[in-house]
């Protein structure tokens, strides 16, 4: 598995995997590409984890944790401008 393509997944309570996920690639011309250097785990990925959901955001299929990234643009879309 490369490194760059892992992403960090919650099947169930306390039943997380690293999987393989194929690269994105730019679908608009809105869209920009973003290579993640770092990802955060916050309170809401906790819950999820421990619990299955968030308030009435109930875990139904596997999702990715973590929405708190940084990262470094690689490609954008002919419609963005800097």
């Amino acid at each position: 598995m490369s490194k760059q393509n892992l992403s960090f997944v919650l099947n169930k309570p306390y039943d997380v995997a690293f999987e393989e996920k194929p690269h994105p690639t730019i679908q608009s011309p809105y869209d920009v590409l973003i290579a993640i250097n770092y990802t955060g785990i916050c309170g809401s990925d906790v819950h999820y984890w421990a619990e299955g959901s968030i308030g009435s955001f109930v875990l139904k299929d596997p999702m990715v944790l973590g929405h708190e990234s940084a990262g470094t643009i690689v490609q954008v879309g002919s419609a963005v401008s800097p």
